[in-house]
């Protein structure tokens, strides 16, 4: 069928408007013994994967929303210079599924940089989840955070997650609500800065592991 396609877009021109309309049809299905109405269209895609082994689902593909990532994992280790530092990753949708069919996080326990420096997981974040950005001095003595009482300084120093792209983390305040205008805070309404424009937030951020009725429950760092 591929072939006779070709010759058929050869003989139109390659245009499928006349390739495919009343007449096209009709000429290209009276070249064969078994007419042909409609085909099914595949997209190629870095980012599709089989939806199992069998051989039921092996030829089928899916993958997530177009720009959507749902995971970003926060590593931390001490790089080539032997400083202690944090790394990134975005991780894709298969592999997040098949870590969590494992019973762990979305992500590797372990990743290793280029330069084969070995970074151990902090935790992951998802669209919605909740961080607290701490100063330097909560950073040295964590302490100084009270999370069943945090100042109006504090509460603001919450942010959430939006989207992850190439390593990178896009948050907007928790107090955020709808933007007012255009890119308020950043380019599309969110930011991996904090609102000081200089704070990168997952440089220094905690994970706030919150229930439904909004008390926060755990706090990772």
């Amino acid at each position: 069928i591929r072939k006779e396609l070709l010759e058929h877009f050869k003989e139109n021109n390659f245009d499928l408007d006349l390739a495919f309309n009343t007449d096209g049809l009709e000429n290209f299905n009276s070249k064969r013994k078994i007419p042909i109405y409609k085909l099914p269209i595949a997209e190629s895609g870095d980012g599709r994967f089989p939806l199992g082994s069998s051989n039921y689902t092996n030829h089928k593909f899916v993958e997530a929303d177009k720009g959507t990532n749902l995971f970003i994992a926060i590593y931390k280790g001490k790089n080539i210079k032997g400083e202690e530092v944090r790394s990134f990753e975005t991780i894709p949708l298969n592999v997040a599924i098949e870590e969590m069919k494992q019973g762990g996080e979305p992500a590797k326990p372990i990743y290793f940089d280029k330069n084969k420096c070995e970074f151990k997981l902090l935790f992951t974040l998802s669209p919605n989840d909740l961080v607290y950005v701490p100063t330097k001095d909560e950073i040295e003595n964590p302490s100084l955070v009270d999370f069943k009482n945090l100042s109006k300084s504090q509460v603001e120093r919450i942010y959430k997650m939006v989207s992850t792209t190439q390593g990178k983390l896009d948050c907007v305040p928790n107090y955020y609500s709808s933007p007012l205008k255009p890119n308020e805070i950043g380019s599309n309404n969110k930011n991996q800065n904090m609102l000081d424009g200089v704070t990168q937030i997952k440089d220094k951020c905690w994970k706030l592991k919150v229930n439904r009725l909004g008390k926060i429950e755990k706090v990772i760092f």
